[in-house]
């Protein structure tokens, strides 16, 4: 099995981060059950592949250790066998010297080209041998290295998973504890979020606009690119049309309550704003100024934050992350599922 498929497989459980409170509405009850079984077998099929994955690079490991331990073995053996031609070749040298003067000094020239020949031979073989054994050792330190990323990589997926059906798990024991009034108000915010994609569909498909369903809320973000210029907090003309559109379907349920969220990304700002902080809540704030332009909004219903960079959807670690996590969020709140609604009732 190849590492680098493996891994290109498991890459979309990095790029999106699981968000504790996914939400399924109430008309998607059997839907939320078929996810949580389809991630279980996807838990068990990941599972499976890893435990196949460490088998074949264990198996790797093993024989390049068995093949390690031979060249030390036939490296000893070497060593041996040429310990016992030094001692052969000198007992031939000394009783070469006892001879004659005239036959040693003949004898112990060849002799002596013997044993020179034989410590050649004998380096040689040591350079191959310990050139074999640095080859093995650095293979086993890659293979080695290898199933500890296999096996951190996997683990953080697995949790993933397991993370991600214990959040569905306690969505759907969410659902079954809902009240009528909850399971209407949820109905609503699922039936406002239709109508919002509906009414925005070109913005989505264009990006410009983002539609996310919680729990118990629902998310429209607004793109950065096409709301501000960079460093400043005045609506571009062009984002105008859309919060229109998002205006009138908010008018249109007036029994939610609605936040207003700037965030930015972790760049130091240097403009007339004193930081990221302030940046993030004049941005909500024109939002927001914008939206109650419209009297049919009520003003005690809505609220703002600034988040500064604190809040991002991904890391701050690309410029096209970066691009993403600046954004002005509305947040739909149905108020009879929520705090925050409850105490502006």
């Amino acid at each position: 099995m190849n590492i680098n498929r493996i891994i290109v497989v498991l890459l979309p459980f990095v790029a999106y981060p699981l968000l504790a409170d996914l939400f399924y509405f109430p008309s998607e009850y059997n839907a939320l059950y078929n996810e949580k079984y389809a991630l279980e077998i996807e838990y068990n099929d990941l599972k499976t592949q890893y435990e196949n994955e460490l088998k074949r690079l264990n198996s790797e490991k093993l024989s390049l250790e068995s093949q390690l331990k031979n060249a030390n073995e036939d490296l000893d053996l070497e060593k041996q066998n040429r310990d016992k031609d030094k001692e052969l070749y000198g007992e031939r040298l000394r009783e070469e010297s006892m001879r004659n003067r005239a036959l040693e000094e003949k004898g112990s020239s060849r002799e002596k080209a013997l044993l020179e020949d034989v410590r050649q031979r004998e380096t040689k073989d040591k350079q191959e041998i310990d050139q074999l054994r640095k080859r093995l050792e650095t293979e086993e330190k890659s293979y080695i290295a290898k199933i500890r990323e296999l096996k951190e990589s996997y683990e953080a997926k697995l949790s993933q998973c397991q993370e991600r059906i214990q959040n569905l798990e306690s969505e759907i024991a969410k659902l079954k504890n809902l009240t009528e009034a909850q399971k209407k108000d949820l109905n609503r915010l699922s039936d406002q979020a239709k109508e919002l994609e509906d009414k925005l569909k070109s913005e989505i498909s264009l990006g410009q606009i983002r539609l996310k369903r919680f729990h118990n809320k629902l998310i429209i973000n607004i793109d950065d690119k096409i709301s501000f210029d960079s460093g400043s907090a005045d609506l571009k003309p062009e984002i105008l049309p859309a919060i229109e559109k998002i205006r009138d379907i908010l008018a249109s349920y007036p029994e939610n309550y609605i936040i207003v969220e700037g965030h930015t990304d972790n760049i130091p700002i240097k403009t007339r704003f004193r930081n990221n902080w302030q940046l993030s809540s004049e941005r909500a704030l024109s939002v927001l100024e914008f939206l109650l332009s419209d009297k049919r909004l009520i003003s005690r219903n809505f609220s703002l934050a600034g988040n500064g960079e604190f809040q991002p959807l991904v890391s701050n670690a690309t410029k096209e992350n970066r691009a993403l996590n600046r954004r002005v969020d509305i947040v739909v709140i149905p108020r009879g599922n929520s705090d925050q609604g409850k105490k502006h009732e």
